[in-house]
């Protein structure tokens, strides 16, 4: 198929965070694309050298600038930070306005096809919002759509911060006895997922499942492996070289108690248990944090495999664990 049937240009705002550094990391060595990084005059993040590459610094309030940084893209990645979501409508209107037809808005999260599940976690909110406002837009600028990219937890920091109820530095652990099984991802593998999907052609007759169109206002979902909390701690146990004799485990609470728990310290504004919503939600049984069967479909699609569980534990455990994001 000739070029005009792949995407060429492709903008990455967000590039120096979690996901737009492990994206950049694959789609720099294919060669496919020219890549621009959209960033704010007082970034300092440093970024490879490669004649691929080239980095366009201003205000997001400059509408000039973002007119400039879009014009000519075919696909915008948004790879923001949570504390950084406020800013991405303007660039997403910024975005529609100079020609780009392909947003992938920030996700990274669940499965945002699934209704109940969105509905019930507060942060999903703004995902929501922005899918709805390409939507729209694109009822004026043809041919604009969206495309999601559902991950569930990431597992290289959700575990070394303590998310999954299982704290190795502290050896303690809350287990829950509702918990069911739920994808999780590493960065590694939601970079390549991104540039494999990024890669794939416009449009293929004889292969419409494999081609970009068949992601158009719809979700991909990437996935390291599908797992248990119970199968996390014991991975971890494994890891430390530890018997479940030298944990303090508490296994009396149920997910559904985390849930309510979770909604009565947010009702008095605390941002963490909103975060512990979230990975209930994750984990607990039927609530829709299993997706695994729409991810094996995507995965043979991008040429992802499962992970080995044992050695992401291993390595995120000899990482040392993380504070948690506020």
């Amino acid at each position: 198929m000739s070029d005009s049937n792949h995407l060429k240009n492709v903008a990455i705002v967000g590039a120096s965070g979690n996901v737009g550094t492990s994206a950049l990391k694959h789609l720099l060595p294919t060669n496919r694309f020219h890549i621009t990084i959209i960033s704010r005059s007082s970034s300092t993040a440093s970024f490879p050298s490669s004649p691929s590459l080239t980095v366009r610094k201003g205000s997001y309030d400059d509408s000039t600038y973002l007119a400039d940084a879009f014009a000519g893209q075919d696909a915008v990645l948004f790879a923001l930070g949570f504390m950084a979501m406020g800013e991405q409508s303007k660039l997403i209107d910024a975005a529609a306005k100079a020609g780009v037809k392909w947003i992938l808005p920030t996700e990274y999260a669940g499965d945002g096809m699934n209704e109940a599940m969105v509905a019930a976690v507060p942060i999903f909110q703004p995902k929501v919002q922005a899918r709805k406002q390409i939507e729209e837009l694109s009822a004026t600028y043809k041919g604009l759509k969206w495309i999601g990219i559902a991950t569930n937890p990431w597992m290289d920091f959700s575990l070394r911060m303590g998310l999954f109820g299982i704290n190795f530095e502290k050896r303690t652990a809350k287990l829950y006895p509702d918990a069911g099984a739920f994808n999780t991802s590493t960065l590694e593998q939601v970079g390549l997922g991104i540039s494999r999907l990024l890669s794939l052609p416009l449009t293929d007759n004889a292969n419409p499942r494999g081609s970009l169109e068949h992601y158009a206002n719809n979700f991909v979902y990437i996935s390291s492996f599908v797992v248990t909390q119970s199968q996390v701690f014991e991975a971890v146990r494994r890891a430390t070289g530890t018997q479940e004799r030298d944990w303090q485990v508490e296994r009396s609470a149920t997910i559904e108690q985390w849930i309510a728990h979770a909604h009565e310290a947010m009702a008095k504004g605390d941002r963490i248990a909103g975060m512990g919503l979230t990975f209930a939600m994750y984990m607990g049984e039927g609530k829709g944090g299993n997706y695994q069967a729409k991810a094996l479909e995507d995965m043979k699609v991008l040429g992802l495999q499962e992970e080995d569980l044992e050695a992401v534990v291993t390595r995120e455990v000899e990482a040392g664990p993380m504070k948690t994001l506020f």
